[in-house]
């Protein structure tokens, strides 16, 4: 997780990167978003609404194995919700992410 979050903050310091809802809702509507992000512990309803907004931007969504305290740390901002505008970054985020759900299931077996 700390990479996760390692690359979260270099996605800020690059400008790549947008916190809040309203932020990241406009940012997918004018195609500028490449991930939408959410902390784990946001309402399912902004959840449900931030997946809705990536949908119909074609974008995907994720639930990032952090809090929003630990999300807001990494970005500079206190928010539950990022929306990563950079390809690149997004796809290694995703790709983070990937590698520690498979490691959090690994544990459990």
């Amino acid at each position: 997780m700390n990479k996760l979050l390692s690359l979260l903050g270099l996605a800020r310091r690059a400008g790549r990167l947008e916190a809040g809802f309203d932020a990241c809702r406009a940012a997918a509507r004018e195609g500028r978003a490449a991930l939408l992000l959410a902390a784990e512990d946001i309402s399912p309803k902004t959840y449900k609404n931030l997946q809705y907004e990536a949908e119909r931007a074609g974008i995907p969504a994720a639930r990032a194995p952090a809090g929003m305290v630990e999300l807001g740390r990494a970005c500079g901002v206190r928010a539950g919700v990022v929306s990563v505008n950079d390809k690149g970054f997004a796809q290694a985020l995703q790709k983070e992410m990937e590698h520690t759900d498979r490691m959090k299931e690994d544990a459990a077996i």
